[in-house]
């Protein structure tokens, strides 16, 4: 099989050998990809090897692995945006890092999400600029809202964005001003008399759900795409609880 070029991102990077790393990338239409890159951390006095970075942008030369499994081989990197904006806040940082550790954990290789790739990089980007531009829903690009945003593209692009407008069991569009309850299991909002017949649920506030999107606070929503994205996955991220606190400050300032 050919060498085949694409757009990416560095996902995860782990010591192989002496010499050699392997890549964990998501590539725009490739989906992920597990490469070794051979002879990646060897120099020598007439030449240093140019190394990967984790969260960098580029391009991708590479040969896909022979079957469903195994590693295929990096034969080319080009940098093309290294963000490096992100180190100049924990919180950046830390939505950065939850992005890509979701983005490694919940799709499989070679399994294209193009849609998905580009909310990632979208999400880096904005991250890593001091004033990123305004939401489509005319909210404030705030490194929170961005993550958030996130979220719930990659909940769509993997197939379990939650239903939030009705009962998931009895399919009773919610009424405003009421409780409801949301169920990762069940795949999204129960009502007050589904929710008796579920054990894994937690109450939401009705002013989470009855907020113009406008006036809705990513703060809070956080919270709940998280907990959504934690009983998908298995196991919560590792900088889930560290960002939670990080973006819950951004509240009291």
């Amino acid at each position: 099989m050919g060498a085949q070029t694409d757009h990416a991102v560095v996902l995860r990077l782990s010591d192989y050998s002496e010499t050699s790393q392997i890549a964990t990338l998501f590539a725009q239409r490739g989906g992920k990809l597990r490469l070794i890159a051979k002879g990646l951390r060897r120099s020598t006095r007439k030449r240093f090897a140019v190394g990967l970075d984790l969260l960098e942008y580029g391009v991708v030369r590479y040969v896909r692995a022979r079957g469903d499994a195994g590693l295929g081989t990096l034969a080319e990197w080009t940098q093309l945006d290294a963000f490096l904006g992100l180190r100049r806040a924990l919180l950046r940082q830390y939505g950065a890092f939850y992005a890509v550790e979701l983005t490694d954990r919940l799709t499989e290789e070679y399994d294209p999400h193009p849609e998905l790739f580009d909310a990632l990089v979208e999400l880096l980007r904005g991250l890593a600029t001091d004033e990123p531009p305004a939401l489509p829903d005319g909210r404030p690009g705030t490194p929170a809202a961005l993550i958030v945003r996130f979220q719930a593209a990659l909940l769509r692009a993997i197939g379990f964005a939650p239903v939030l407008r009705q009962c998931v069991d009895c399919g009773k569009p919610r009424v405003r001003d009421t409780a409801a309850y949301f169920s990762s299991t069940a795949g999204g909002l129960l009502c007050r008399e589904c929710q008796q017949r579920h054990r894994e649920k937690r109450r939401l506030s009705p002013r989470l759900l009855d907020l113009p999107a406008q006036a809705q606070a990513p703060e809070d929503w956080f919270p709940l795409l998280d907990y959504h994205i934690r009983h998908i996955a298995g196991t919560a991220a590792r900088t889930a609880k560290r960002l939670s606190t990080l973006i819950a400050q951004t509240r009291q300032r």
